[in-house]
């Protein structure tokens, strides 16, 4: 698999894992008949299968008639589908399966089961059977890794900060009260000078002091960048004030062309380089790429739904960019009496209410109220489907960012970089 490939698979893999656990984060049981089941690669099917069977016994004493029930009916629809696995994958599995009540009354609870190939590897096996999924070791996957610290020093003003996925973050701002240079001469000067001296030390120290309580609490964080004007930076390096754990992670000192929280930013985009793993960086450098042909006006950038995927239905899209924040859903509306079909869009906020309408409609063909949805699709997954069909590169991008929140706002959030340029 080519590394566009991976790209494309990981980020569509992450978009769908991230809605199903919205779905699961919202579902809940009368009693602990919610199964969770993490399984590492090194895991055999076959030892899966065995501690589930002694949880078939175990659950055996459970006093309830009703819980013992469901409890035995989540672990046999996971038993079915061991069945259908010769071997874990390479990230290992992970498996969900619970009487969730259809309404709030014992007794109409349905089974419902959700298999999901993680986006990290499960190391640990676990299982765990309570009134809710248990999702914080998936949730902490998904949650960004990488974290960098951000320091810009100037003799006025300074600006501590990190970034970490799609999030800039400015913690602690800084003044340091310092005199401008004194002109005069003879021993005057010279007091002066001491004092202003004396003075950046003291604030250069200030600095460090609350940059070793915030970074020393951070396990994540990867390395340290500091930039500034002039000398300052570099006379805060040389302090020494900093933690020796935190000296360390310096990974670079820059020269900028103002300190303070201004300069943050400008700090992060002479680095950027050296973060290019950070997932804000990733989403700037494709925004950067698509306003670059919109702006030279080359003919090769696509938006709006109707012009993308007409390029996508006939292969020219290189790169399919989606914002996150599109929510809406195709929904195929079926009658189980003549097989008559029609599709709606809807948003997901609306889904329900459209369910519900849908349960009082006669099918248009036979007037049958034999009308149901029979399925729901993001427009996301079905545009992600037609690009993995035609080779096309997919990046999802977060509306927390600048650019992502442009794509969204000003693009509708679909836009694409093509192959070739089109004709018609």
């Amino acid at each position: 698999m080519s590394s566009k490939q991976e790209k494309k698979s990981k980020d569509l893999q992450l978009y769908h894992t991230k809605k199903v656990l919205d779905k699961l984060r919202k579902k809940r049981g009368f009693h602990t008949e919610l199964v969770s089941v993490y399984i590492p690669h090194d895991r055999k099917i076959s030892d899966v299968t065995n501690h589930l069977k002694n949880e078939v016994s175990e659950s055996q004493n459970i006093k309830s008639k009703l819980t013992r029930k469901n409890v035995l009916d989540s672990i046999a629809s996971l038993l079915g589908q061991l069945k259908n696995i010769n071997e874990v994958p390479e990230n290992g599995l992970v498996m969900f399966s619970g009487a969730i009540p259809q309404n709030n009354t014992p007794g109409t609870e349905k089974n419902e089961l959700y298999i999901i190939n993680p986006p990290e590897k499960v190391i640990t096996f676990r299982y765990r059977c309570a009134s809710e999924f248990y999702l914080e070791p998936l949730e902490e996957m998904l949650s960004p890794k990488e974290t960098y610290g951000l320091i810009v020093v100037g003799r006025a003003e300074a600006a501590v900060g990190f970034i970490r996925g799609t999030q800039i973050e400015i913690i602690r701002e800084f003044t340091s009260g310092i005199h401008g240079k004194f002109s005069a001469g003879g021993q005057s000067q010279r007091r002066f000078e001491r004092l202003i001296e004396e003075g950046e030390k003291a604030f250069y120290r200030r600095i460090s002091e609350d940059v070793n309580k915030l970074y020393l609490d951070m396990d994540d964080l990867e390395g340290i960048f500091i930039g500034g004007p002039g000398q300052s930076k570099d006379k805060f390096v040389n302090d020494e004030s900093l933690d020796y754990r935190l000296r360390e992670k310096i990974i670079d000192v820059v020269d900028l062309g103002y300190g303070g929280s201004e300069g943050i930013r400008a700090l992060v985009d002479r680095v950027k380089d050296k973060i290019a793993n950070v997932k804000y960086i990733k989403e700037k450098e494709v925004m950067d790429r698509f306003y670059k042909e919109i702006s030279n006006d080359t003919g090769m950038a696509v938006y709006g739904q109707t012009e993308v995927q007409k390029a996508l239905n006939i292969g020219a899209v290189d790169l399919l960019i989606l914002s996150e924040k599109l929510d809406t859903y195709k929904v195929t509306v079926e009658c189980a009496n003549c097989g008559y079909q029609e599709h709606r869009i809807t948003k997901e906020s609306d889904l329900d209410k459209l369910e519900s309408s849908i349960q009082e409609e006669v099918c248009p063909e036979c007037s049958s109220n034999s009308f149901s949805i029979s399925d729901t699709i993001s427009l996301i997954e079905e545009l992600g489907a037609i690009a993995e069909t035609v080779g096309t590169e997919v990046v999802i991008i977060s509306p927390q960012t600048e650019s992502g929140e442009a794509l969204y706002s000003t693009f509708g959030g679909i836009v694409g970089i093509l192959r070739f340029k089109l004709t018609y």
